[in-house]
């Protein structure tokens, strides 16, 4: 129980079993103008009950009672969690006793033969106990607040930390314990930030000093290392704390775990290019039939006109020309197909529109007019070209959806200038620079403001049931601001859209005068060469064309066989030339063992997969790689620079 302080008439409960001391007590309170009623209680057992069954604002007590004192009346309302101000009145208290009723809880004593002191007494302990209640008050909130917040940190879905400059982990919540894989706080703990990057520039370079300014959020995406060793991807939202004591600077941060986000978007992505390859499919078969009639065609005649010179070269020009063709579809496609994280890389968007040149018309078809208007001088931007190519792509093909009868589709490259004032015009968290602009505009249907508001939502589509997933935008629009860049839409129903990207430039300095390398002649040469390759007729026809060249030919159709020759063979091999993927013993192997057997021994590996058995990294310790198909000059040329130790261009 506390007194009660917000009534102006004190209750006051009196123990004293001396009716004449009492009563003279009570004249002095009158005396004094205070307000209050009093109850008198001159036994222990009247003082309990009364204490529990009424409110009282202050006890005043005798010291000495025939059956009870003051101090275990002040002990026995403290044991009971009765907090009530407390006044002893007494004829006489010894100083150990004084101090021990204080100690115990009393606030003051006044002796009898001073009870002019009584009234400042009370109005002393009642402030007492006010400010007791008040400072206990503010106790219990200032308790409930921190147990609130660390119910929030302890509670929170993402990871929380704090940590000093130099990587020394002060505090971490359990949420991040969990994202690192640890058991507990004191394991996570035992580290520092370093031992969490997975990059070593990131461990050494430390991302949290790039926050300068106390108080702002800096906030970047970096690769962390589990406990157990596997790759996480976290999002770091932190600041640097303002007035950190010592000497240095203090960080709170906040850790989010996009891993399996990343993961969805990477698989969102690749169905995203199955389902433009599976549009692909009809028309880049339509268009390898033409070029195998081609080149049938052209054999067929060339077997007719053995006499003429002039048709012979015509025909032959219109071979290599249909086989450039074909290669480099089946080049793009598979760079496009395959699977992988991405990985930015210096790029020219010129130079992507002009290789997927070929393939945008056959995913559009005839009725789809093509105008590219690349832009002079385009600056690179930092970025992976399998995520452009899909951006491309993925417009392209609603462009076309937009245009069900046919149409023009305007791809349009250039540079540019933003300032802070057009950046606040597009609502966009950019930084003022240069930009490359790509720009992809059709004269279809269009979109009223509804739809437009709704284009880069996952899984919204206007198309037909089974037409489309609704990926295709969001995927665009995902990737757009994976690379810090800002994609606008302009469209007018009857009209047409036009979705106009901007990518952050490097800024690469371009240097008109460069030079491209001089390709080398194919020299010829009289050594050894091992051929391993499983396809007769491709086999038959490297190695004419290698001892056409002057080389020694050793023909394996399998591994197996390339090794019994490596044993038999009695005179020198210098170089092997194997194809990677094949039945049996695959091309790594057979070099592993042949090389046992001829240190000397160089290597050419080739191969039509992009994905699958190419090592680099051991391809460069001993050889080159040569990607089908190739003509027979570059592998001339291939041999030539393997055998020689020479770079070549090819």
């Amino acid at each position: 129980m506390v007194p009660n302080t917000s009534i102006h008439k004190i209750r006051i409960l009196f123990l004293e079993d001396d009716e004449d001391d009492a009563e003279l007590c009570i004249r002095k309170l009158k005396a004094s103008a205070i307000e209050f009623s009093v109850d008198i209680a001159s036994t222990r057992a009247q003082f309990e009950e009364l204490i529990l069954s009424k409110a009282y604002d202050i006890v005043l007590a005798d010291f000495r009672l025939p059956d009870w004192n003051g101090l275990a009346a002040i002990r026995w309302l403290r044991s009971h969690n009765i907090q009530l101000p407390f006044v002893l009145v007494t004829g006489s208290l010894g100083d150990e006793i004084a101090v021990d009723c204080i100690r115990e809880g009393a606030n003051d004593y006044v002796l009898k033969d001073k009870l002019d002191r009584l009234p400042l007494a009370i109005h002393r302990a009642l402030e007492d106990g006010r400010l007791r209640v008040s400072h206990e008050q503010a106790t219990r909130d200032l308790r409930e607040k921190e147990e609130q917040y660390s119910s929030i940190i302890k509670g929170a879905p993402y990871g929380i930390f704090r940590s000093r400059e130099d990587g020394t982990i002060l505090l971490v919540n359990p949420a991040l314990v969990k994202i690192l894989g640890y058991e507990n706080d004191e394991e996570l703990l035992s580290n520092k930030m370093s031992d969490l990057y997975w990059n070593p520039a990131d461990r050494t370079g430390s991302v949290l000093p790039n926050v300068s300014d106390p108080g702002a959020f800096y906030q970047c995406e970096v690769p962390w290392k589990r406990k157990d060793g596997k790759q996480i991807i976290v999002r770091l939202d932190g600041r640097r704390l303002p007035n950190s004591a010592g000497n240095q600077s203090i960080f709170e941060v906040f850790v989010q775990d996009l891993t399996e986000q990343r993961t969805l978007e990477r698989e969102f992505q690749q169905a995203q290019k199955m389902e433009a390859i599976g549009r692909l499919a009809g028309g880049v078969a339509h268009d390898f039939n033409n070029l195998l009639m081609i080149i049938r065609g052209c054999a067929e005649l060339l077997n007719h006109e053995k006499t003429t010179p002039e048709k012979s070269a015509g025909y032959l020009r219109q071979i290599n020309d249909a086989t450039t063709i074909a290669a480099s579809v089946v080049q793009q496609l598979m760079a496009f197909s395959r699977k992988q994280v991405p990985e930015p890389s210096s790029l020219d968007l010129n130079v992507i529109l002009k290789d997927l040149g070929r393939m945008l018309p056959r995913l559009l078809g005839e009725d789809v007019q093509i105008h590219f208007a690349p832009g002079a001088h385009l600056e690179r931007i930092n970025a992976d070209r399998s995520q452009i190519e899909q951006i491309i792509l993925n417009l392209a093909v609603n462009a076309r959806d937009a245009m069900p009868d046919g149409g023009d589709l305007i791809v349009e490259t250039a540079n540019a200038d933003l300032d802070h004032a057009q950046i606040q015009q597009y609502d966009s968290d950019l930084s003022a620079g240069r930009y490359v602009i790509l720009s992809i505009a059709d004269t279809g249907i269009g979109m009223d403001s509804s739809i437009q508001s709704h284009i880069f939502e996952p899984f919204f589509t206007t198309k037909e049931r089974d037409k489309g997933t609704g990926l295709g935008l969001a995927t665009v629009y995902g990737i757009v601001k994976q690379n810090r860049g800002l994609i606008m839409v302009d469209s007018t129903p009857g009209v047409g859209t036009t979705f106009r990207m901007y990518f952050p430039s490097l800024l690469t300095a371009r240097n008109s005068n460069a030079k491209e390398p001089a390709r080398l002649e194919v020299a010829a040469g009289t050594e050894t060469i091992l051929l391993v390759e499983d396809e007769a007729a491709l086999r038959e026809i490297t190695q004419e064309y290698l001892q056409s060249l002057g080389y020694h030919v050793l023909s394996a159709a399998n591994g197996m066989l390339a090794l019994e020759i490596c044993r038999r063979h009695h005179g020198p091999i210098d170089l092997v030339l194997t194809d990677i993927i094949m039945p049996g013993v695959a091309g790594p192997e057979v070099v592993k063992s042949a090389l046992e057997m001829r240190p000397e021994l160089r290597v050419i590996y080739v191969s039509g997969y992009t994905d699958r058995g190419v090592n680099e990294i051991e391809i460069a310790k001993r050889g080159i790689f040569l990607r089908k198909p190739y003509s027979l000059s570059d592998l001339g040329r291939g041999v030539r620079a393997a055998l020689s130790a020479t770079e070549i261009v090819i």
